[in-house]
């Protein structure tokens, strides 16, 4: 087995999802496997910081002026409210 599919695994457990793979084998694979300790370290690290930049979160301001911009209907299929930006 290759390590894009250990890290596929390794992506969905730290997702919280299933990883298709036993446990067990994952684990096995990340102490033979340095290459994928450090991938894990890095998601590990990279996961922490958009969850910190998440929880600060945009103002309903910036996100209506973004779906404005894109043309596009807020996540909720409304029409963003908030203020609209001229186009360029």
């Amino acid at each position: 087995m290759r390590c894009a599919q250990f890290r596929t695994a390794l992506s969905a457990r730290l997702d919280g999802e299933p990883s298709g793979l036993p446990g067990s084998r994952v684990d096995r694979h990340l102490a033979r496997c340095a290459g994928c300790r450090d991938w894990l370290e890095r998601a590990e690290r990279l996961r922490a910081r958009t969850r910190a930049t998440a929880a600060d979160g945009p103002s309903p301001e910036w996100a209506a002026g973004l779906w404005a911009r894109l043309g596009a209907d807020g996540p909720d299929g409304r029409a963003p409210e908030g203020p609209r930006t001229a186009e360029r």
